[in-house]
């Protein structure tokens, strides 16, 4: 068995992250755009800006080759990352990128991201179900599965929580994905209740630190 570490993320590593992102959840990426797969360049914008907004809540894993292998992204500062996409240029890029064609594909997969997100900010504004940090996502090469990165990545996760005195932590999950879902448990997570979106339903975890 080989080795992994976990660090924090340089911008350097957010085209692997975009792609390890696309091969972790090629179902969901292929029912938002239309049945096929969008170039390249518009995963690694979207996660661009989330790096951006906060860059020491970026992690990865990296085997002993270097090869990013997992990621978290687990942000405390929500606001920013709307602020940043608005202040930092990203929605007009994105407007740009899209409407000349760099992203590969049309109007109607926008529909559908734009209504899922207003469906998310929807579940995360109702009374009892806000948390001030999020998993937002998490992902493990389907080679290295099941040597413990996913948890090792939410352990550090934890521990930038804790540093920046996060209350209350949200994540969203498939209901069927029961091996992420005994991940979460383990560390401590409790489901939270259900949400939506054109895929179906999603679990909410929460975790509380006291």
């Amino acid at each position: 068995m080989s080795s992994y570490w976990i660090t924090r993320a340089q911008p350097a590593d957010i085209a692997a992250i975009a792609r390890l992102f696309t091969e972790s959840f090629l179902s969901s990426v292929l029912h938002h755009c239309g049945g096929r797969l969008p170039k390249p360049q518009a995963m690694e914008d979207v996660f661009s800006l989330v790096y951006a907004a906060e860059p020491e809540a970026a992690l990865i894993a990296k085997d002993e080759t270097g090869r990013l292998i997992g990621y978290c992204f687990a942000p405390v500062r929500l606001k920013r990352l709307w602020r940043q996409a608005i202040t930092g240029g990203h929605l007009i890029k994105w407007a740009w990128r899209w409407l000349t064609g760099q992203y590969g594909f049309g109007l109607h997969p926008v529909k559908i991201i734009i209504l899922n997100k207003l469906a998310f900010l929807r579940s995360a504004a109702t009374p009892g179900k806000a948390a001030n940090a999020r998993i937002l996502s998490v992902a493990v090469a389907a080679d290295a599965r099941g040597r413990g990165i996913a948890s090792a990545l939410m352990v550090e996760a934890d521990a930038y929580f804790r540093q920046q005195q996060a209350r209350r932590v949200r994540l969203e999950v498939r209901p069927d994905n029961h091996s992420a879902i005994r991940v979460y448990e383990k560390l401590g997570y409790y489901s939270g209740g259900t949400t939506y979106d054109s895929q179906g339903p999603w679990l909410i975890m929460f975790k509380d630190f006291s």
